[in-house]
């Protein structure tokens, strides 16, 4: 059984398939009962089991294993994985180093840290890490973690999907440069400093490469390496090197990631591997994704090597109105680094939580799974969906391991569980052709991953990122982006790294400080000169990275003269006054079509105006303005129309979410109502209404994939649908459709040829309407006989 990654799809067998399950820990589930679980995962419709495979738990003593249950049953892994393919269900594995998965000391053995102190990652001053996370490319480590994998692939090994088993991803280590984020310490241990002397030599080739770069007089990479791991001078002259140490550790990661990838292969793992980023942090009640970009930037070299799927950690505790478009972005943004053959794909996605408090509810699986599905992720591993219990004190916050999984320790089901079931029919049913139907959008914003290489900022180096860490949550994810998904004016993102044309990217949102790269100012300045729709927002760099003066991109496009004015203030937006911005730009010069005018008494002074430059156009967008009030949506749908965008759908109610996954041969319109409260809606389509006009009712927190243009036979197709379909079936001579009212009622119309009758519908009609589906059933369509057909 082959696994391929290819347009964005899990392919397995040459079948394309939607990955749907959730982690289901061994250790923490009596192996008498491990049965009993993978059922209900099935019975919830789930295709995909995903587990942890500790290191702390399999090998207590050095060299000393029990992968068959010798010393405790839950340790018998070869025996878990018979039972998965007996289930018929896929498997990820998981097997470190790190696994996290609240163990002790995150999964690797404690005898390793006891022996061989030298592995442990150390501060400037040689004192060990807070978290005692290791220097992830040390020698010893590399080796320990070697055998480990030698011991544990000797079970995984047979059980791929290339054998016959039902193991079809491998995940290497676990959310790599977490604790350094958390603890804003990095690693100075002189394994990893002698890797950085190597990569500057790699870089410049000789020193006074590096001094002429940055005005330094170093006399030699060794000396300089010495000086800035005891921690370079505060204040002076002496420059930042905040970034040259941030693009180390990318490629030092990617090498790690390369070492593990390695040493799976030569212990005989075959299978696509997988790296999951970590970055959702908890504010109570919800949890926010502002930082979750941290770690597709630590990540972002990893997914160069093409079996390697980069996997979204995605927590976003309560789902609400104030936070889904987290999820929007972090898709977007994942996606944006990923390789395009990769599927935006969620190993961790939030099913419950750790604690019993703050409490989260079935609509947050249910609304967190629709949002992210609905902005094309196309596999999804909720994490946990199997609750447990700690067994010899494995785990790092006692006993209990409850997570608010959707089963819970006992084996018996929660609300939650019922959502998910809900959701794997609907998969079940129509999950293949999603996969083919990717999102369609109007627009692309822009993805730096440089303006998010702020996992540890050192006292020094405060003036040089302070600047762009304050403003990308403020002005970028509540900001212009948010505004955008508020709208349903829909897009994916764009890497700024990598190269783009305007044939692929017609129209770019680009988040802009003081500061932005030499090359991106002129990618830019070039994209719109070949005939690119460029919109920059809030501000115009004035500034390259390392904080040296660079106008490329104003010079080159000769964007004019102006200053920035901070503080709450109003402007006039073409013809939308008093709008509230937190900072605008101020034009004492330009050559444009103003767009927004602050005005005072007889002053007036231009904020954002449009340009034409070379083929292309640009729009100065310099206001910082958020989702503040619901006037903002008109004034984002403005703006967006002067650059020629606009969504597709709309509907009379301004609070409702509306996205399309489209292909040849049907459309998903998923639509969402975030709010406490039952909402109405009529849907249009470019102005006009769809579903005749029926207007839908929609419970509060909750959602519906309505499938429209739906082919089922050459003769047969789903017109439209205002209810859920859960299941479908269908010979040569009939047709059963399960569907699922999601408001009080619901109607679903086919188109049929004449050909086809069902109950409710007359002979020879060209098209079946029925009405009025208040509850869950079946329906059976037959096709007609040729005279009947005929008449």
């Amino acid at each position: 059984m082959t696994v391929n990654i290819k347009q964005g799809k899990f392919a397995i067998n040459g079948k394309d398939v939607f990955l749907y399950g959730g982690e289901f820990h061994y250790f923490r589930v009596p192996q008498s009962e491990w049965q009993d679980r993978l059922n209900k995962l099935k019975e919830a419709g789930c295709n995909l089991v995903s587990t942890y495979v500790p290191w702390v738990w399999h090998e207590m003593k050095e060299g000393q294993y029990d992968l068959t249950g010798e010393t405790r049953g839950e340790r018998n892994l070869k025996a878990f994985l018979e039972l998965v393919k007996e289930s018929g269900l896929y498997c990820i594995v998981r097997p470190g180093p790190y696994v996290m998965a609240e163990v002790r000391y995150e999964g690797v053995p404690h005898w390793l840290l006891g022996s061989y102190p030298e592995v442990i990652a150390r501060r400037r001053d040689g004192s060990e890490h807070p978290t005692r996370v290791v220097s992830y490319r040390h020698p010893i480590f590399l080796e320990k973690a070697h055998e480990w994998y030698k011991a544990v692939n000797k079970v995984i090994a047979p059980m791929q999907s290339t054998k016959g088993g039902p193991v079809i991803m491998y995940q290497l280590c676990n959310e790599i440069g977490m604790l350094h984020w958390v603890t804003n310490t990095s690693d100075y241990n002189p394994d990893t400093l002698k890797r950085f002397e190597d990569y500057l030599k790699a870089e410049y080739g000789e020193i006074a490469a590096l001094n002429e770069k940055y005005g330094i007089s170093e006399s030699s990479f060794a000396e300089f390496v010495k000086t800035f791991g005891a921690g370079l001078p505060e204040g002076g002259d002496y420059p930042s090197f905040h970034y040259e140490w941030g693009r180390f550790w990318r490629q030092y990661i990617k090498d790690y990631v390369g070492d593990l990838r390695q040493s799976a292969r030569s212990t005989g793992i075959e299978v696509p591997f997988i790296v999951n980023v970590h970055g959702f942090k908890d504010y109570s009640i919800y949890s926010r994704g502002v930082d979750y970009p941290i770690g597709l930037s630590q990540l972002y070299k990893t997914p160069e090597f093409e079996d390697v799927v980069l996997a979204g950690d995605f927590y976003p505790g309560h789902i609400g109105y104030d936070n889904y478009h987290d999820l929007v972005l972090a898709s977007a943004f994942t996606k944006a680094v990923s390789s395009k053959e990769q599927p935006l794909f969620s190993a961790e996605f939030q099913s419950g939580r750790l604690a019993d408090r703050p409490r989260l509810y079935a609509q947050d699986l249910d609304l967190n799974s629709r949002t992210c599905i609905a902005h094309g992720m196309n596999a999804v591993n909720y994490y946990m969906f199997v609750a447990g219990e700690n067994y010899e004190n494995i785990g790092l916050f006692g006993r209990r391991h409850e997570w608010q999984a959707p089963i819970d320790s006992k084996g018996n089901p929660r609300p939650n569980y019922a959502k998910a079931a809900h959701l794997g029919k609907v998969l079940g049913a129509v999950g293949q052709r999603l996969l083919s139907s990717p999102k369609k959008t109007h627009t692309f914003v822009g993805f730096n991953p440089n303006d998010y290489m702020t996992e540890v900022v050192e006292h020094r180096d405060r003036p040089l990122v302070d600047e762009v860490i304050g403003k990308r949550e403020h002005f970028l994810f509540d900001g212009i982006v948010r505004l955008l998904v508020g709208a349903n004016i829909h897009f994916e993102a764009q890497d700024l790294l990598k190269p783009f044309t305007p044939e692929e990217i017609p129209s770019l949102w680009v988040f802009s400080t003081s500061m932005m790269e030499a090359e991106l100012q002129q990618k830019l300045a070039d994209y719109v000169l070949k005939g690119g729709s460029l919109v920059v927002y809030p501000e115009l760099p004035v500034k390259d990275k390392e904080g040296r003066p660079c106008t490329i991109l104003a010079d080159t496009l000769e964007l004019g003269e102006w200053d920035i004015v901070h503080g709450v203030q109003t402007v006039d937006v073409l013809d939308i006054d008093s709008v509230l911005v937190r900072q605008r730009m101020r034009f004492s010069k330009f050559d444009g079509e103003p767009v927004a005018v602050f005005r005072q008494g007889d002053r007036e002074e231009t904020a954002a105006y449009l340009k034409k430059a070379g083929k292309g156009k640009v729009l100065v967008l310099g206001l910082a303005m958020g989702q503040e009030y619901g006037y903002q949506l008109d004034v984002i749908r403005a703006i967006a129309g002067t650059v020629g965008i606009k969504g597709h759908l709309s509907s009379n109610n301004p609070d409702i979410a509306i996205v399309e996954r489209s292909g040849d041969l049907g459309s998903f319109l998923f639509v969402s109502n975030y709010d406490e409260l039952v909402q109405e809606a009529v849907i249009y389509e470019n102005g006009q209404p769809l579903f005749e006009g029926e207007t839908l009712s929609i419970p509060p927190r909750s959602g519906a994939m309505l499938v429209r243009n739906y082919a089922l036979e050459n003769d047969l197709r789903i017109a439209y649908a205002t209810v859920e379909v859960t299941g479908l079936r269908m010979t040569a001579d009939e047709v059963e459709i399960d569907v699922h009212p999601f408001g009080e009622s619901g109607t679903i119309k086919f188109e049929t040829n004449g050909k086809w009758s069902a109950k409710g519908g007359s002979a020879g009609n060209p098209t079946l309407t029925i009405t009025d589906i208040h509850e869950p059933q079946t329906l059976r369509l037959t096709r007609l006989a040729s005279s009947v057909a005929n008449s």
